[in-house]
C-alpha cells in the first residue's frame, strides 16, 4: 500500500518526502505588485522647486493681466457704442437736422468708440436706399451724421 507521499509503506515514517509532481507558477506578467517587489520601485515625487519654477511665473502673468485689465483703458474691455441708441440718434439727425423724410437706418453692429473713426450706416430716405457716413467726435460717444449719398 502506499502513503500519502507515493512511497510503499512498511510501517517506517522516518523517511523524506519525495519532490512534489507540480511546478509553481510563474510570476504574473501584469497587474498587481507582488508584496516582495513592491520596494524595489522608487516612486517619483515632484520636487518643490520645480513647481515653484512652473507656478511662479504663471502667477505674475496672471496678475499682470488683472492689473492691465483694471487700469489700462480698453485693454480688457473696449467703448462700443449701443447699435440701437445708434440708430435712433442717426435717425433723429436726419429727420430733424437735415430735414428729411428718412424710414429705416441700419448701422454696423457695435462700433468702437474711437475719436476720428468713421463708418457707414445705411438709411432709406424718401424710399431710396442711402449711405450715411458717421464721425465719432468724442470718446464719450459724441458722433457726427454726414449728408446721405
Amino acid at each position: 500500500m502506499t502513503d500519502a507521499y507515493g512511497s510503499s509503506g512498511s510501517g517506517s515514517t522516518g523517511g523524506t518526502p519525495p519532490p512534489p509532481r507540480w511546478t509553481p507558477a510563474p510570476p504574473p506578467q501584469w497587474g498587481p505588485v507582488a508584496p516582495s517587489q513592491a520596494g524595489r520601485e522608487r516612486r517619483r515625487t515632484v520636487s518643490p522647486r520645480l513647481v515653484a519654477l512652473i507656478a511662479g511665473p504663471v502667477v505674475v502673468a496672471v496678475a499682470a493681466v488683472a492689473v492691465l485689465g483694471l487700469v489700462w483703458p480698453g485693454f480688457l474691455n473696449r467703448k462700443v457704442f449701443d447699435t440701437a441708441a445708434l440708430q435712433r440718434g442717426v435717425l433723429t439727425v436726419l429727420r430733424e437736422d437735415y430735414q428729411l423724410d428718412a424710414d429705416v437706418v441700419a448701422c454696423p453692429v457695435t462700433p468702437p468708440v474711437t475719436v476720428g473713426s468713421r463708418f457707414s450706416c445705411s438709411a432709406q430716405v424718401a424710399g431710396q436706399p442711402r449711405t450715411v457716413t458717421v464721425t465719432v467726435t468724442s470718446a464719450d460717444g459724441r458722433f457726427e451724421v454726414g449728408r446721405p449719398q
